[in-house]
């Protein structure tokens, strides 16, 4: 017979939907900071809001970032707030998810595999059909700045990385402990930093893939559960299996989990977030998370500026289409006074995905690093994992590059967001989660990302007809 413990699962207070809980969030943070925020003009029904979350979170997030000494407080607000809504719900009854954590737990039983080879990883780069090895990484990042696909603060991280960090070329993290969370997820760095000589402790649902163990020189020491692990299910086993990996040192924690529908992409990151405020002082190095470029993301003068360039060079046809409204109305910015947010969130998404990316990850990661905690919370491109498998997805990525926007290989964003979260680790000053953006475009688009996405569908749909027999198949 299964426990109690076994039993239960991390749930959303009174079975709430994501959407729901979203709108409670932002309502609850609205009326803490009535002065602050009512410039957000959030609607007060939840069905309202429902069908207008892609403006209304942009608008959100441009009042927040307009009031600048108080806007990690307002954060902390939608925080807690969330926080409230993340439950252990089991045959005994439903008690708070941090309550639930702080009561103890055995550790999970781990396997472990040492591999021989010489430690150091070797990160060359494949973008856009060239090779980037270590020695260029500072050229990369100059090209990808110029070209609008990144943050100056990216640009200046590959500089670093290619002038001090890379020794010979090559990653070496020897001993380093780095646990990580949804290791198995195709955005996860998980091999690399192995390979680069780390102690990896790897928590997924399915185990290290077995072809690991052939690859000649493998390096670095592997652990994981026999049996898996789903981070809803046992996530008190999970925070005990983090403490006794530790072994009373820092470690750097990585925050991948992901899984889509139910709620779940919301669940998972909540549960991660109070995995991370459970552990004991002392215990936490860094947290290393990715941000999605179709957040709400706040906009430096910089960014403005290239938004307003690219309108300026703009082709005709984008003239055109505006003129028709295709390209939706407003540009690509909302401004509140002093502050501006994209406007990039996609309606197809949902909005568990973007409760779990705007409350989940840009919030919280400003939470902590207002207490002084070294988080790398960069905001990585569309990358074209299994999670966008979609034909509308797959035809606007055909379509994208005639907007200046580019999509990524997962090759690419896991090795370049892998190198990038280490920089954070080792530099002497504390990282600021969007300094840097490898957004691919995306935040200097002129225009609204959800209308803009789906002429680039049209566009991909023209040029390859055969996806549209991928939609007309999908129930």
């Amino acid at each position: 017979m299964m426990s109690e413990e076994q039993d239960g699962r991390v749930l959303l207070a009174g079975r709430l939907s994501a959407s729901a809980v979203l709108h409670s969030v932002l309502m609850q943070t609205v009326e803490a900071h009535p002065e602050l925020l009512e410039v957000s003009a959030l609607p007060r029904s939840a069905e309202l809001f429902r069908a207008r979350f892609g403006e209304s979170l942009p608008r959100f997030e441009a009042a927040r970032v307009a009031v600048e000494v108080e806007r990690p407080l307002i954060a902390r607000t939608a925080v807690e707030a969330l926080r409230a809504h993340l439950v252990w719900s089991d045959a005994s009854g439903t008690v708070p998810l941090f309550e639930h954590l702080g009561e103890p737990a055995a550790p999970l039983a781990l396997k472990a595999q040492e591999f021989q080879g010489e430690a150091g990883w070797e990160p060359g780069l494949l973008y856009r059909g060239e090779r980037w090895p270590a020695r260029r990484l500072a050229e990369l990042g100059t090209d990808l700045v110029t070209r609008g696909m990144a943050t100056t603060g990216a640009g200046d991280t590959l500089g670093r990385l290619s002038s001090g960090t890379l020794q010979g070329g090559r990653l070496h993290l020897p001993a380093r402990r780095i646990a990580v969370l949804g290791a198995g997820a195709e955005m996860a760095p998980t091999r690399f930093w192995l390979e680069a000589g780390a102690d990896v402790l790897w928590l997924d649902v399915a185990p290290p893939p077995q072809d690991w163990w052939s690859v000649p020189g493998m390096s670095g020491r592997l652990y994981w559960p026999a049996e898996g692990v789903d981070l809803l299910a046992r996530p008190r086993e999970v925070l005990a299996t983090l403490i006794a990996f530790a072994g009373g040192e820092a470690l750097d924690l990585g925050l991948y989990a992901y899984a889509p529908g139910q709620a779940r992409e919301l669940l998972l990151t909540g549960v991660m977030n109070e995995i991370v405020e459970a552990l004991p002082a002392g215990l936490l190095g860094s947290v290393t998370l990715l941000v999605s470029p179709t957040t709400p993301t706040a906009l430096s003068g910089e960014d403005l500026a290239a938004m307003q360039d690219r309108l300026a060079r703009r082709p005709a046809w984008e003239a055109m289409l505006q003129r028709l409204g295709l390209l939706g109305r407003g540009g690509g910015a909302v401004h509140s006074g002093t502050g501006a947010a994209t406007r990039t969130v996609v309606g197809i998404q949902g909005s568990s995905y973007q409760a779990a990316q705007y409350l989940g990850k840009v919030l919280w990661s400003e939470c902590w690093a207002a207490h002084g905690m070294r988080v790398s919370a960069n905001t990585a491109a569309i990358t074209r994992t299994r999670s966008l498998n979609h034909p509308v997805f797959a035809a606007a990525f055909g379509g994208a590059a005639a907007f200046q926007v580019e999509t990524m290989t997962p090759r690419f964003s896991r090795r370049l967001n892998g190198l990038l979260a280490v920089q954070d680790w080792l530099q002497p000053e504390l990282p600021v989660p969007g300094r840097v953006r490898v957004h691919g475009g995306i935040h200097t688009l002129p225009y609204p990302l959800d209308p803009a996405l789906k002429v680039a569908a049209a566009m991909g749909f023209a040029r390859s007809p055969r996806l549209l027999g991928g939609l007309i198949r999908r129930p």
